[in-house]
């Protein structure tokens, strides 16, 4: 680290600073008479290092040859506040600064040194004076008990100005080096601690990863097992139906039972289109009433051999027409409905439409409100329901794969909508898509040019619309 020699001279009486400049900047000072002799006898350079009270450059270096400060002058406590800014501003402060206490019209000694410590805290100050306008007292009570503040009185010897400036220089300097010390100990302190954390965040960051890749590869392992073992469940079935010579009465069994594999099979292809993001939306102007009839005509008839009862109500605020994907709305509508039923065991299965406003005059958010009296949801399983593989019954066949719900979000997702739940074990459950669709004034094709829902030939589902 370089060493601060910088030293402001304040005084309004130009005489003192030659004097300060011969004390303690030789090489600088207004040579003399006599210097100009010993310029013209033994050359300038020699001349200047006898001016300074050292040996001619040409005989061996003298170390006790006096220190050189690089001095500037401020003739008034103002001026002296712009230079020390300014050195600041510039990152080249002062190290000492020699003051007179009276320089009129100006701030006195004390005051322009109150005015440079706000600026620069760490300048050393020397106050120089002949009289004694301040008691020490007096001194202390304007600036403070400080180790950077002396006072020398005028007329003062050469010796005490060299002496000042070498102690106060130095001790400034090794303030500097200390501030700089420190500094460098925080800031690699502060780059350890900041490490540590990075290594901290990323070891739980993989663990975090770790454990939900584990997790995931358990649960995909327990899906293909439930997998394997419905498929096989449900072909067994199938087969024991069909080689029994005779009995007829057992193939509407066998066709439900194969419609339900199928079923199962589409659902992982689905899940397995969205996961690669390749499940395909295709928008178009419908009728929200049609995808609701074939929903109804879906599981009018699966309700009633429950013993249950399936109600559907349409608030008038929906439009007639939208565009949306209607396959895909009512696979969606199926799902929901399908879990409703499966998980009810008496009572009822409402879904109402209706809609809410949004911040758009052509857009409108249809809400799908699913609502059962089945054994609802238990607390531990709510952060899971729409979690891939899973089902409120732990392992049981009959519940299904597992897939349902999580296809249901996902594609209710690619619509621009979403799915929720609310739920209280043993009173049921209410699942809610909303969808925010555009709304159009255009009319749709009439039934006849129709084409049917991915579900209409859900299991179960009848032809003919039921009394409920």
């Amino acid at each position: 680290m370089k060493k601060n020699k910088r030293i402001l001279l304040v005084d309004d009486t130009k005489s003192i600073h030659d004097d300060f400049r011969k004390i303690l900047s030789p090489a600088t000072a207004e040579p003399t008479d006599l210097q100009s002799a010993r310029a013209a006898f033994f050359g300038a350079k020699d001349a200047a290092a006898g001016a300074a009270g050292a040996e001619p450059i040409s005989a061996k270096p003298n170390p006790a040859a006096p220190i050189s400060y690089e001095l500037e002058s401020a003739f008034q406590g103002m001026h002296a506040l712009d230079l020390v800014k300014a050195a600041i501003a510039e990152g080249n402060p002062y190290c000492v600064a020699f003051v007179d206490v009276r320089m009129p019209p100006g701030w006195d000694g004390i005051q322009t040194i109150k005015e440079l410590w706000k600026v620069d805290p760490d300048l050393h100050c020397v106050i120089c004076t002949a009289y004694s306008d301040y008691s020490w007292d007096e001194t202390v009570a304007q600036l403070g008990h400080t180790d950077k503040l002396l006072i020398l009185k005028k007329p003062f010897d050469p010796a005490e100005i060299r002496q000042t400036a070498a102690a106060f220089s130095a001790k400034w300097n090794a303030a500097a080096s200390e501030r700089s010390a420190m500094e460098a100990v925080r800031q690699k302190e502060t780059e350890a601690r900041a490490y540590a954390s990075s290594l901290e965040t990323l070891n739980k960051a993989l663990a975090t990863s770790k454990a939900s890749a584990d997790r995931m590869s358990t649960m995909k392992s327990e899906f293909m097992l439930r997998l394997t073992s419905e498929i096989s469940t449900h072909l067994n079935a199938i087969l024991d139906r069909l080689i029994e010579d005779g009995r007829t009465e057992g193939l509407d069994d066998a066709l439900d039972r194969s419609q339900r594999l199928l079923e199962t099979v589409d659902k992982v292809i689905d899940f397995t289109h969205v996961e690669a993001g390749t499940l395909e939306i295709k928008p178009r102007l419908c009728s929200v009433r049609e995808v609701i009839d074939d929903v109804e005509q879906t599981f009018r008839s699966r309700a009633e051999a429950k013993g249950l009862i399936l109600e559907i109500r349409m608030n008038e605020s929906v439009p007639a027409t939208v565009k949306t994907d209607p396959a895909r709305l009512s696979q969606v509508l199926c799902q929901l409905i399908d879990n409703a039923i499966r998980y009810t065991d008496d009572g009822r299965v409402h879904l109402s439409v209706g809609t809410e406003p949004t911040e758009s005059w052509d857009r409108v958010r249809l809400r799908f409100d699913v609502t059962d009296t089945g054994r609802g949801i238990g607390q531990e399983r709510v952060g899971h329901v729409f979690e891939p593989f899973s089902s409120r019954a732990n392992g049981d066949l009959a519940e299904g794969s597992g897939l349902g719900l999580t296809v249901a979000k996902q594609i209710a997702r690619l619509l621009d909508g979403d799915v929720h739940f609310d739920s209280l074990p043993g009173e049921g459950c209410t699942f809610t898509l909303r969808l925010e669709v555009k709304r159009e004034d255009r009319s749709v094709e009439t039934r006849s040019d129709h084409q049917p829902s991915a579900f209409e030939n859900w299991p179960g589902s009848g032809n003919q619309r039921g009394t409920g």
